[in-house]
């Protein structure tokens, strides 16, 4: 029945850190030396930062064709925020602050072609300038972080902000006198066109006086009846309002048929106020900025760009669409005028049919002239009134950028970048983080036996004995007498496992060589020795017998030449000084040792020793890769497995346990080894005072 799985507490994370704990510490103090270097060694970057406002003006030299013009623009601020940050600004700056060379020196591209120097530097400038608005305002902030020259990037900074803010008002005038100035010649050219209008009108006015021989004395002659005459004169004033819009209508409509199509995309919004091409403008604008922001972080063949590009290519054919029908409009709307035109003077027409019985011929063609000239004037002066306004206007220097608070260079230790108390927290963070990271990361790739569990849950045999880190043969005068106890506890667990009981060979192993079988068996021996059992140390390492070592006594005889006859067990057997404690060591053949432990005289010698002491323990070799283990596990009564805390994978553990039962020996169970108390106290503790149990038991215990 599969056991179900217990969940992770607290403290077994806890307990990874903390066996962990020097890598946890090493890679910590590494990051964080590295770290701290790092910022050191990096370039200081100053900040200087100027502030602009800008306003929306309209020229109102175009007012007098599009009386809609004019209206708040969602996307003006928008705009010149890329207009400020577009390579026309950044190069002239470069330009007046010369900065291909003193850029070009300080970052040491100074050697390749003019053309590479100038776009290098252009992007130097464009990635330490941050352009941002202030929100419900309409004040632009231009900032510039610099590290490069080091010696004066304070002062660069301060001076490439102000200049960035000049550059840009200065072309932002520019572009304001081009656009008044394209107004102004359409006005000039409406106002010359009603000059040699007044002109024919008054040239003829004059012929038909002196044709005529009217003496100008009074405004009205002849009979004609009061109701007429006040027709006429409401038909007059409708015809001069439709004269005065023919006019309009007519400028419009000549600046859109001799505009290209730049000035034409420039003026035609406030000429004609078409909301749809606004809406178009607005759109490519949007997408321009768009590409902008792109083209900064991803190249012109990125996908979002291509896309961009196309949705731009696609808006240009709709603005072209829609300029040609937005002359067609104009060109409508100005016949549509003169039809109006026309039509008021065919209805005046009619009513001066019924006056002509009323009034004289030579009258009423006069004062028809008269009146044509009139409104002629009227309209020539209103024309010439705008023109000399926006003449004196266009000499006045005025632009709808004003710099409000100019950048001043930063102090030398006022550097934004780097920040030390940010990337030394960055640091002490990462470190950390990194360290503990990595313990993990070696926790799952170890596969080594850690924790009692790990054994009970993966070998499926009980945990009888925990013994520390740093101990030493009990014989040794500097053992800790503390770690005694780990000894009795496995002793008394040992006593009452079922395997062992009324039993008296018991077989010490291992997986492999060094998981410390051989300290183990002798400390146990000296336990049971001290607590009154007779026991004796059986060193059946023939391979690498350690037992002698411990006693400090001489090797030379021992186990193999009692097996192959050569003395007896008593001349073998050694005395100890701790009493009830003997030794019997390994002995040594000059013809070799291989296949001794296969023999009836080993049964003999155990059956013989077996009536003489209490306890017998045989210091056997490891399981894994020499044969005498698996031939002495099966004389024994029982087999005790020493596996040493995370030494090797449990893989190498649970093979030399199947070999085991595989020969026919019986597991008492395993000895867990070198545990550090200062990191594992708790198994420590634990099996200090751990009474063995069977594991069905136990399984019951716990369930």
């Amino acid at each position: 029945m599969t056991e179900p799985q217990q969940s992770l507490h607290f403290l077994d994370y806890w307990r990874v850190i903390q066996s962990r704990k020097e890598i946890v510490i090493a890679v910590f103090l590494l990051v964080v030396v590295t770290g701290i270097l790092v910022t050191y060694t990096l370039p200081r970057k100053y900040r200087a930062s100027c502030k602009i406002a800008v306003e929306e003006e309209e020229s109102r030299a175009v007012e007098v064709f599009n009386r809609n013009a004019g209206g708040y623009d969602p996307f003006f601020l928008r705009t010149q925020f890329e207009i400020i940050q577009s390579r026309p600004v950044i190069e002239e700056t470069i330009r007046k602050l010369n900065l291909n060379d003193r850029l070009a020196k300080a970052y040491g591209y100074d050697g390749q072609p003019p053309e590479k120097i100038q776009e290098q530097t252009y992007k130097i400038v464009a990635g330490s300038m941050r352009v941002q608005p202030y929100r419900d305002t309409n004040l632009i902030e231009i900032r510039i972080d610099m590290a490069e020259p080091k010696e004066s990037a304070p002062q660069d900074a301060a001076r490439l902000a102000n200049t960035i803010a000049m550059v840009y008002r200065d072309q932002n005038l520019e572009r304001f006198r081009e656009e008044k100035e394209l107004a102004l010649a359409a006005l000039a050219d409406a106002l010359d066109e009603q000059e040699r209008r007044v002109d024919a009108l008054e040239t003829k006015v004059e012929t038909i006086r002196q044709d005529e021989q009217i003496d100008i004395i009074a405004p009205y002659a002849g009979s004609s009846s009061t109701l007429d005459k006040m027709s006429l004169a409401r038909m007059e004033e409708l015809r001069i309002r439709a004269l005065l819009e023919l006019e309009d209508k007519k400028a419009v409509y000549n600046k859109i048929q001799t505009a290209d199509q730049k000035d034409l995309l420039n003026v035609a919004p406030r000429l004609v106020g078409d909301e749809a091409l606004q809406s178009l403008v607005a759109a490519k604008r949007s997408a321009e900025v768009e590409r902008s922001r792109l083209t900064r972080v991803l190249g012109d063949k990125h996908p979002d760009v291509v896309a961009v590009d196309a949705a731009i290519a696609d808006l240009d054919s709709k603005i072209t669409d829609q300029l040609r029908a937005l002359k067609l409009g104009v060109e409508a709307s100005y016949e549509a005028a003169q039809a109006k035109v026309a039509s008021i003077s065919d209805q005046m027409d009619v009513l001066r049919a019924t006056e002509r019985t009323a009034d004289a011929t030579g009258w009423r063609k006069f004062r028809k002239a008269q009146e044509e000239l009139n409104h002629a004037r009227r309209v020539r002066d209103a024309l010439e009134m705008r023109y000399i306004e926006e003449r004196i206007e266009l000499r006045i220097p005025r632009t709808t950028v004003d710099v409000v608070e100019l950048a001043k260079a930063p102090d030398a230790r006022e550097f934004v970048s780097p920040n030390l108390m940010l990337f030394i927290a960055l640091s002490v963070f990462l470190g950390l983080a990194s360290g503990v990271g990595l313990a993990y990361f070696i926790e799952y790739l170890d596969t080594s036996l850690k924790t009692v569990e790990d054994i009970e849950r993966f070998m499926e045999m009980p945990v009888v004995g925990v013994i520390p880190q740093k101990v030493r043969p009990f014989v040794d005068p500097a053992a800790d007498t503390r770690h005694a106890e780990p000894y009795r506890v496995l002793r008394a667990n040992i006593q009452f496992s079922s395997v062992m009981t009324g039993k008296k060979t018991l077989c010490v192993t291992s997986g492999s060589v060094g998981e410390g079988k051989s300290l183990t068996i002798f400390n146990l021996a000296y336990i049971c020795a001290q607590l009154g059992d007779r026991t004796i140390i059986i060193d059946s390492d023939l391979h690498r017998p350690r037992q002698h070592r411990m006693l400090g006594v001489s090797n030379q005889t021992g186990l193999a030449n009692v097996l192959v006859g050569e003395i007896t067990v008593n001349d073998a057997v050694q005395h100890t000084q701790q009493p009830n404690l003997d030794f019997l060591p390994s002995g040594k053949l000059a013809s070799g040792v291989h296949g001794l432990l296969d023999s009836n005289r080993m049964k003999d010698l155990i059956a013989e020793l077996s009536a003489r002491y209490d306890l017998l323990l045989f210091d056997a070799p490891p399981m894994i890769g020499v044969s005498d283990a698996s031939l002495l596990v099966r004389e024994v009564d029982g087999v005790l497995l020493v596996i040493q805390h995370r030494k090797y994978p449990r893989a190498v553990s649970k093979r030399a346990k199947g070999m085991i039962e595989n020969v026919g020996g019986n597991v008492v169970g395993v000895v867990l080894n070198n545990i550090n108390v200062s990191r594992d106290y708790s198994y420590y503790y634990h099996h200090a005072y751990y009474s063995y149990a069977q594991p069905e038991t136990r399984a019951a215990r716990t369930a």
